[in-house]
């Protein structure tokens, strides 16, 4: 039997035999608490709480165990449902104007002792949108590398047992993004990524394979365009 057989028929039985049933505890109620502020440290009005669980990464149904918004201090008190189950997430999030936050735990053999999960202080960023383009006005034959630097937004934080496990965690983390342009392709335009307002991001670029030039541009804007050209 061909070895892609092999593996569709193996991917099947995964999804089949793995999808567990999400566990909801009838007698177990659980306290999600904190706080949510901007990277200046202001409270966060109305934003959007979600605790959810899910038996298994493999297409178990996710359920909402509860769900409310922060208040005018920026703070939160949901009152949640609870089971044991591989994935109990917290989501938090304020329109697309600002970053997105995840808490994640596996509850199968944790429960809290005083059944309150404190999430304590989330920090969503105020979202930027950086557009560039690129024109060469140089000539044919002339090339560009270049590269864009810059961090995600958002954050997904991974706890065993309540304690942060960093390794799986996925916060503050670098992107880089670039090409070559060359005759085939000169130019590029109207190209654009997500970046925190009042972040740095790091543009290197070199011409005709030359020495590597950079340049740091900090985001002072909600709507960031950067014209450049070689």
């Amino acid at each position: 039997m061909p070895k892609r057989l092999h593996f569709a028929i193996w991917l099947m039985l995964v999804a089949v035999f793995s999808c567990e049933d999400t566990i909801i505890e009838d007698n177990i109620r659980v306290l999600v608490h904190g706080s949510v502020v901007d990277q200046n440290t202001e409270p966060i009005t109305n934003a959007s709480i979600k605790v959810y669980a899910d038996a298994d990464a493999f297409g178990a149904d996710r359920v909402l165990l509860g769900e409310g918004v922060s208040d005018a201090s920026g703070n939160f008190n949901i009152t949640s449902l609870f089971g044991p189950n591989e994935l109990f997430l917290v989501d938090v999030s304020s329109g697309d104007q600002y970053s997105t936050y995840r808490y994640q735990t596996n509850t199968e053999e944790f429960t809290p002792n005083d059944l309150t999960f404190n999430i304590e202080t989330v920090e969503l960023k105020a979202l930027s949108s950086f557009t560039y383009n690129i024109i060469r006005e140089s000539g044919e034959g002339n090339t560009l590398q270049y590269n864009f630097t810059y961090f995600d937004a958002n954050c997904i934080e991974i706890f065993e047992e309540g304690v942060l496990d960093e390794s799986q965690s996925y916060c503050n983390s670098m992107r880089v993004t670039g090409s070559t342009l060359n005759n085939l392709s000169p130019n590029i335009e109207n190209r654009s990524f997500i970046v925190p307002l009042q972040s740095q991001v790091e543009f290197t670029y070199s011409l005709n394979e030359g020495e590597e030039v950079s340049e740091i541009i900090t985001i002072n804007s909600s709507d960031y365009a950067f014209e450049f050209s070689y």
